[in-house]
């Protein structure tokens, strides 16, 4: 579902940098952190931090809305373990240090249902030579989605990458504890559609 626009949303980021994050930042940074590609409203983020507070959560979202939305979550909630980085993340990854992220989240992303499309979609070959590319050696890729096509899509291309399988599961329950649930998430449960997900380990 496409997020209505905002036009508070792009004065809101500008207004609050201290919740920011630039590539400069990340280019220099060098204490350990958990990346979620395509961040939405910001849920996710925003929990995980608050439930880690000892971890570092860097979000990626494209969308100004979605991302004025993330933006106020970490500024009324006053986190300081999570920052949102408004970029296109296809440019941010060719940009991102080798061996350097921890964890790479990625939580219903756009699932681009027309064929011509699939090269967008973030499990398409190239993204996940990247995220192999950018995670340290042990670092985790943790996948959820609803959408049955995409997570075939997805398990056909990880036949095809250096990825070790940890786990994978059709109808997952959420009981992670290295987990939250998302705001498309809490949606799709309460309707009963079944959550896909995989982890995997470089």
């Amino acid at each position: 579902m496409r997020t209505k626009y905002k036009p508070w949303a792009k004065p809101f980021i500008e207004e609050h940098t201290e919740v920011m994050f630039s590539e400069e930042q990340l280019h220099s940074f060098d204490r350990p952190y958990y990346l979620e590609i395509g961040s939405g409203k910001g849920q996710f983020l925003v929990e995980m931090a608050k439930k880690n507070p000892d971890k570092f959560f860097i979000g990626v979202e494209r969308n100004v809305t979605c991302a004025g939305f993330t933006a106020k979550k970490l500024v009324e909630e006053k986190i300081e373990n999570a920052k949102l980085m408004y970029i296109n993340a296809e440019l941010l990854m060719m940009n991102i240090r080798d061996n350097s992220v921890e964890t790479i989240f990625l939580n219903f992303s756009d699932p681009w249902p027309k064929k011509r499309h699939h090269k967008r979609r973030l499990t398409a070959s190239s993204f996940l030579a990247n995220y192999y590319r950018v995670l340290k050696n042990g670092g985790r890729l943790i996948i959820k989605t609803d959408n049955v096509d995409l997570f075939a899509f997805t398990l056909e291309n990880l036949m095809e990458s250096p990825f070790k399988l940890i786990s994978k599961t059709d109808d997952y329950d959420g009981n992670d504890s290295f987990d939250t649930i998302t705001e498309y998430e809490a949606d799709f449960r309460s309707e009963g559609v079944p959550i896909h997900r995989v982890i995997l380990e470089k």
